[in-house]
C-alpha cells in the first residue's frame, strides 16, 4: 500500500516476484498442460494501463510491440528491480509503482503467451488473456471498493467460461468483460 514504509526497492522485488514472476513460473509449468478448447485467465489490473502510461516513450514502445519476447520481458522486469535498487528506475523511465509494473509483466506476459499459443497450438483452440477483476473489496483494496467479491469475479469467470467455439478474446486486455486497449 501506498504508506509501507519498507523501502521501495525491496517492494519492487517481492511485488515483482509474487505478481509477475509467480503468474509466469505457474504458467510455465501448467499451459504445456492445458487441453484443448481450454481458457486460461490472467488476473492483472486497470493498474497495468496507468501504469503504462507513466513510462517513458521507449518503454510503453516496449511493453506494447506484437514481437516482444517472453525472455525480453523478464529482461525489462529484471531491470525495473534493479534499477530500483540503484535507486534510479525513475530516471530510467520507471513510473513509481511496483505494483503496476508487476502487473504490466502480467498483461505483456499474457499477450506474449497468445502469440505462443496461436504459433504452437493454433488449432487447440485456447483462449489466454489478461483480466481486471475490477476495484474488490479485499483485504488489499479495504472496505471502501466499489466491487463485491462476486462483482469482482464476474470478469474472470465470463474469460475461463468462453464456450468451445469461441475465438475471441484472445492475447487482449479485459475489465468488465469488454477488451480494452493496450
Amino acid at each position: 500500500k501506498v504508506h509501507d514504509t519498507t523501502p521501495f526497492a525491496v517492494q519492487a522485488e517481492v511485488t515483482l516476484k509474487t505478481n509477475f514472476f509467480g503468474t509466469r513460473d505457474v504458467c510455465t509449468e501448467l499451459l504445456p498442460l492445458v487441453k484443448p478448447y481450454g481458457r486460461v485467465v490472467n488476473v492483472s489490473s486497470m493498474v497495468s494501463s496507468s501504469a503504462l502510461g507513466s513510462c517513458s516513450q521507449p518503454l510503453q514502445q516496449q511493453f506494447r510491440s506484437d514481437t516482444i519476447t517472453e525472455e525480453e520481458l523478464v529482461q525489462l522486469m529484471t531491470k525495473f528491480v534493479e534499477d530500483t535498487k540503484k535507486g534510479v528506475h525513475a530516471k530510467e523511465g520507471w513510473p513509481n509503482t511496483a505494483y503496476g509494473v508487476s502487473k504490466i509483466g502480467v498483461t505483456v506476459l499474457s499477450r506474449i503467451q497468445a502469440r505462443m499459443l496461436n504459433e504452437q497450438r493454433k488449432g487447440d483452440h485456447i483462449l489466454l488473456n489478461a483480466c481486471c477483476p475490477g476495484w474488490v473489496r479485499t483485504d488489499m483494496a479495504g472496505p471502501k471498493a466499489t466491487k463485491s467479491p462476486d462483482e469482482g469475479a464476474e470478469t474472470p469467470v465470463y474469460l475461463a467460461l468462453l464456450p468451445s467455439d469461441a475465438d475471441a478474446p484472445h492475447g487482449q486486455f479485459v475489465s468488465n468483460k469488454t477488451v480494452r486497449p493496450w
